[in-house]
């Protein structure tokens, strides 16, 4: 999915000549179940090992329904739009409920599945490219990860230090 998720983002590029948005690289692609923010070490071992005692043993199915201007009120990015499905809903209530069950406090915000494709720049140029608006693609959410964001001038670069397969489920983690 990531490589037609790519393609599609790299017809929105070209067609970016006023360089609107900052398109993210696909290596970068991933679904936000929770949002963390800054956190101490001890907090996400503690949060890993509750999700490594709750996340689901089977994989499950995505779709991406269409893109869009993400928050469609005061748009800041583009994304590619999750289809809401109960097992997509359940895990991120999983997740929820871990995260509630840790030490991590964090912002409560209405659960939005997407993808963030790009992000648009602050500047008086706009984006004059067309956004497909119909698409049909799906996948298999095949890990969970708790990811460090690092940021650079080039935009954010995702560092997973710990991911829980979801199918032949065995815990993992990187060093810190």
């Amino acid at each position: 999915m990531a490589n037609a998720l790519g393609d599609l983002a790299a017809q929105m590029a070209y067609q970016d000549k006023s360089n609107a948005v900052r398109w993210v690289d696909q290596a970068n692609y991933h679904v936000t179940l929770a949002f963390l923010g800054e956190q101490d070490e001890r907090d996400l071992e503690d949060l890993a090992e509750l999700l490594d005692n709750h996340l689901p043993q089977t994989s499950l199915s995505i779709s991406i329904s269409h893109f869009s201007p993400f928050p469609e009120s005061r748009p800041k990015l583009i994304a590619a739009m999750l289809e809401r499905n109960d097992t997509l809903l359940e895990l991120q209530r999983t997740v929820n409920t871990a995260v509630a069950s840790s030490a991590i406090s964090i912002d409560k915000r209405r659960f939005k599945p997407h993808i963030t494709l790009g992000r648009f720049r602050h500047s008086k140029n706009h984006f004059a490219g067309a956004i497909p608006t119909s698409i049909n693609l799906s996948a298999n959410i095949t890990d969970v990860a708790i990811y460090e964001s690092n940021l650079t001038p080039s935009g954010a670069e995702y560092e997973p230090i710990f991911r829980f397969p979801l199918d032949d489920y065995e815990f993992e983690f990187d060093e810190v």
